[in-house]
């Protein structure tokens, strides 16, 4: 009997390696570790994804839990990583302010100025201040006062039942402030004018010394003519304006004051002339001191002679 004859299977073609497949497979780490740093960013800013997708969160969150948020994301950054609802193709919010605005509802402004607020108060004065309803304006006028007043503000918030209490207390540190402004101002003037008036004095007398320096030095190269000619300068200088003083103001005041005792009915020459008597009595003082004779009485006009003024009776006293 013939036996069979063996069939031979051909060998198998080896197999094909799926490119793509490896591809996918190698990028998949590297996807892995990007989305898990992406999900540790979020995470590190305080950003709970599912209750913001959730729920209306504006409607339902305060003020101070809405800037506990936009402090973190803005601190991360982690507003970078958050899809834009406003478009459909999954694109990231693009600003902070994009941000703040879908997300929290607030302009990045207006929640600049609710931090502010906070950190003027203090977290538990703030949530105070806010179920108070304080306005951005009551918040401006605490910022616009010294630490020691914002200090009494603070209490005031803790211990209001109602805004108006609060404004009360801020008026009248207001007024406070105003006040003392008004009065530093004041003193700032003061101390200008008085450096102005300082600085003018010395000026003028950082003048007179130079001058008189001058003066000395071409004195010690003088011959004694000149020296004589220079000191009879300076005399008739403070002779001439002597005389001036005599025959404006002096003159002009007895005259008045003569006047007036006349219209009045009581003599004022008795005074007058005891004036005039001491002022010629200096006159002859200086002349003596320089040695010098006057005759009396030689020269001198008749208002300035005391001795043409007659003597007053009971009416001549002084008043």
């Amino acid at each position: 009997m013939a036996r069979t004859p063996n069939k031979t299977t051909p060998p198998a073609e080896a197999p094909k390696l799926n490119e793509a497949a490896l591809e996918t497979l190698e990028a998949a780490p590297a996807q892995l570790v990007a989305q898990q740093q992406a999900m540790e960013e979020v995470l590190a800013a305080g950003i709970d994804l599912g209750r913001l997708e959730a729920m209306d969160f504006v409607a339902t969150v305060a003020n101070s839990a809405i800037i506990a948020i936009y402090e973190n994301v803005k601190k991360s950054k982690g507003w970078r990583l958050l899809r834009d609802p406003r478009f459909g193709d999954g694109r990231q919010f693009q600003s902070l302010d994009d941000f703040c605005e879908v997300k929290l509802g607030k302009s990045y402004k207006r929640l600049r100025e609710l931090t502010l607020n906070r950190n003027t108060l203090g977290q538990e004065a703030f949530e105070q201040a806010e179920r108070l309803g304080l306005h951005q304006r009551d918040y401006n006028a605490i910022k616009a006062l010294p630490a020691p007043d914002q200090e009494l503000v603070r209490r005031a918030v803790d211990e209001a039942a109602t805004r108006e209490q609060v404004l009360d207390v801020l008026h009248d540190l207001a007024a406070r402030t105003v006040q003392r402004e008004a009065a530093l101002k004041g003193e700032l003037q003061d101390a200008r004018d008085q450096a102005e008036d300082l600085a003018a004095t010395k000026k003028e007398m950082e003048s007179t010394v130079a001058d008189l320096r001058k003066q000395a030095r071409l004195l010690a190269k003088a011959t004694p003519d000149e020296v004589a000619a220079h000191l009879r300068k300076q005399a008739q200088e403070a002779v001439e304006e002597a005389e001036a003083a005599l025959l404006g103001e002096v003159r002009d005041g007895l005259e008045k004051l003569a006047a007036h005792g006349k219209e009045a009915g009581h003599s004022e020459l008795a005074w007058v002339k005891g004036q005039l008597e001491q002022l010629m009595e200096r006159v002859r003082n200086i002349a003596g001191r320089v040695g010098v004779e006057l005759d009396g009485g030689n020269g001198t006009p008749t208002w300035l002679d005391a001795a043409a003024i007659p003597a007053a009776g009971t009416n001549g006293a002084a008043h």
